[in-house]
């Protein structure tokens, strides 16, 4: 994979976070593959449409940042057992891993002005495969199921 081609990968990896942070859901499911799979908070989302149907059951009052960092292209042949394993790669696949920490609040009606910052409310490895269809890097498996650091475990809630 040529350093064109990483660039590509890790921009629709943060396009996917900001187009959830912005609430805008059409845009991210253009990121996705038609059979992309999504693991989120315990379930398996498939394809565009199940994605589009869970965000919007989201709070549209909702505040929330995802803060995607570290990320690292995995070896071609490397084995990634959190998500689907694929020992047929080439050069139209990409496995990417990094950190996703998550700063969140609901105000429950319309916010005047920047949100409170309470503090961060998770930090968790995040796992996203792509693969170029028609030219186009789109997300074919993403999982961020892995909770590294959890605020609420601590019985404080942010």
């Amino acid at each position: 994979m040529n350093a064109s081609d990483m660039k590509d990968c890790e921009n629709q990896v943060l396009l996917f976070f900001r187009h959830l942070d912005e609430h805008e859901y059409d845009a991210l499911a253009a990121l996705l593959a038609p059979d992309a799979l999504w693991y989120r908070q315990g379930k398996i989302l498939q394809g565009p449409a199940q994605v589009l149907d869970a965000l919007k059951q989201r709070s549209p009052t909702m505040k929330i940042a995802h803060v995607i960092t570290n990320l690292a292209f995995v070896e071609r042949g490397a084995k990634d057992d959190d998500i689907r394993d694929n020992d047929n790669r080439n050069d139209t696949d990409c496995t990417i891993r990094g950190y996703m920490l998550v700063v969140r609040h609901e105000p429950g009606g319309p916010l005047a002005g920047p949100a409170p910052l309470k503090g961060i409310e998770s930090i968790r490895s995040v796992h996203v495969k792509l693969r170029k269809i028609e030219g186009q890097w789109t997300i074919t498996e993403m999982s961020a199921e892995d909770n590294r650091f959890d605020a609420k475990i601590q019985g404080e809630e942010i």
